[in-house]
């Protein structure tokens, strides 16, 4: 009897060098990540070098099968899951190749997990700025696809800003070479998938500039904001944040900077809400490397991993500020600090405050916001918490409105939350425990239109680093427009014709209902 599933994997092995599984531990293995979703793929691949890329693409589109590119599967919005192949990047295609001849940048693979990079730089007085909580276990081709940030984006921004070049497989099969101002390729459809990109964008840069989301930070829809510049396209910038469904990233080489002789944190704790916001407004203008945000009912999740963070939410608090400096110069940061500290008490913004001096202590505090992160995402199950608003992102003159409204909404739906994340660039996360009952996916469902309509209100973006997934994308057109749109659907069909990759992420249908596949039910 033919079996569909037994002739794709054995036409696969044939033509890929890599692995090929189509068994079912490996599927369900494969059929959720660190989301609410679940959706069984027809089979895994991992490619071992890019002409296996190049190849699954090529029998992919011969076959119409779609492809999920997947990495460390920390995405909480289900980018890293779908009903085709999914391409694991992780066990072959993860390697360092190596820091640059002008020591500016880096070449690697997009499996490489993001702490590997980090521990290979500092051994060599480097460092890469983008730091997102999952680093430990996230990748850096996952990173480009989602244009992840960290709490140090108030000062060196989203990855974005630091890649040099990439190298992109598309849907005719070309490797492409991606930079921030050409497309090098000798295959002739490639130059003309980038130049009708190019021709949309231009026609429409006046259009597309007026409608450029009016916040420090944003990962919803394809960046076309960034990406067109008085006729001129920047590849790079439409690539990074476009999840997968644009083409696969089987390279890239990224910025990398002198590591800063010393970082020196504080802690401040605030009464409420309000005083929180007006807080990290106010630390702005002292040109921070960092202002975190964590809520008291985020830091009791930590009780437990270490005295010292036990000894840091024991205070009387309903959030706390992580405000950190770097440079040269300690002396010269830590008068800044003071001065700081001082000037936030004079003005009752906060109630008490610590400079921690040492890296023991210092570190403990981001144990703490980095530990409990990992505790919520990675025991969903145990904590109940779902991802349907996470990380929007607002202007940081309307943190108090966007924040003092969440707490109104979710208090409303009775919904238990958490509040944290990078405060200094208005990108607050949204960690909501609830049940996924029937009555509690109704709860959920209305609870998200209503922040989502909140964050409209205040000119805000659905997201500020983790991308749209299942969840954001239902309400794209809602949050740009029509005419915005419709831009991101021609620049979908012109480098995915067949609608290959990763489909139904960004560019799929616009109902509002993200309440599918879910995996606790």
């Amino acid at each position: 009897m033919f079996n569909p599933l037994v002739h794709t994997g054995d036409t696969l092995k044939k033509v890929i060098t890599g692995d090929v599984w189509l068994d079912m531990p490996t599927r369900e293995q494969f059929s959720t990540a660190t989301c609410m979703y679940k959706v069984m793929p027809i089979g895994v691949v991992a490619p071992k070098q890019i002409d296996d890329v190049q190849r699954l693409v090529r029998f992919c589109t011969d076959n119409q099968i779609s492809i999920v590119p997947r990495g460390g599967a920390t995405g909480l919005v289900g980018q890293a899951i779908g009903s085709g192949i999914v391409a694991d990047f992780t066990k072959h295609l993860n390697r360092i190749i190596g820091i640059n001849k002008d020591q500016t940048t880096v070449t690697l693979q997009p499996g490489c997990i993001l702490d590997q990079l980090t521990a290979y730089l500092r051994e060599r007085n480097k460092f890469y700025p983008v730091d997102p909580q999952s680093m430990k276990t996230c990748t850096l081709g996952g990173n480009i696809a989602t244009n992840a940030a960290g709490p140090h984006g108030i000062k060196y921004g989203s990855t974005k800003d630091h890649i040099s070049e990439l190298t992109v497989i598309l849907s005719n099969g070309d490797a492409a070479t991606l930079t921030n101002d050409r497309v090098i390729s000798s295959d002739a459809s490639t130059i003309a998938m980038f130049e009708a990109a190019r021709q949309l964008l231009a026609e429409n840069e006046k259009f597309i500039k007026s409608r450029a989301p009016k916040v420090a930070k944003n990962s919803s829809g394809y960046n076309i904001y960034d990406s067109i510049n008085d006729g001129q396209l920047n590849p790079v910038r439409l690539f990074c944040g476009s999840e997968g469904t644009l083409g696969i990233i089987a390279e890239a080489t990224l910025k990398i900077y002198e590591q800063p002789r010393h970082n020196v944190s504080a802690v401040v704790y605030c009464s409420g809400y309000e005083q929180t916001a007006q807080a990290v407004q106010f630390a702005l203008s002292q040109s921070p490397s960092a202002v975190e945000l964590l809520d008291k009912s985020y830091t009791v999740v930590g009780k437990g991993i270490d005295p010292s963070i036990d000894a840091l939410i024991s205070h009387d608090f309903q959030s706390m500020l992580i405000i950190e400096m770097d440079g040269n110069d300690r002396d010269a940061i830590i008068n800044q600090l003071n001065r700081l500290l001082s000037n936030l008490l004079e003005q009752k913004l906060i109630t008490t405050c610590q400079i921690l001096l040492t890296e023991k202590d210092r570190s403990a505090l981001w144990m703490l916001r980095e530990e409990v992160s990992q505790r919520l995402n990675t025991n969903q199950d145990q904590y109940q918490k779902a991802s349907f608003i996470e990380d929007g992102t607002v202007p940081v003159s309307k943190l108090p409105e966007f924040m003092t409204g969440v707490k109104t909404i979710l208090d409303t739906y009775k919904i238990p939350f958490s509040l944290y994340g990078h405060a200094g660039t208005g990108n607050i996360h949204c960690a909501t425990f609830v049940d996924f009952t029937t009555e509690g996916r109704r709860i959920i469902e209305a609870a998200a239109v209503d922040v989502f309509d909140l964050l409209l209100s205040l000119d805000g973006s659905f997201s500020g680093e983790h991308g749209d997934g299942f969840v954001r994308t239902p309400f794209l057109e809602k949050e740009f427009g029509p005419e915005i749109y419709r831009i991101f659907t021609e620049i979908k069909n012109i480098f995915d014709p067949h609608n290959i990759f990763n489909p139904g992420k960004i560019v799929g249908k616009q109902d509002g209902n993200f309440l599918h596949d879910i995996k606790y039910v």
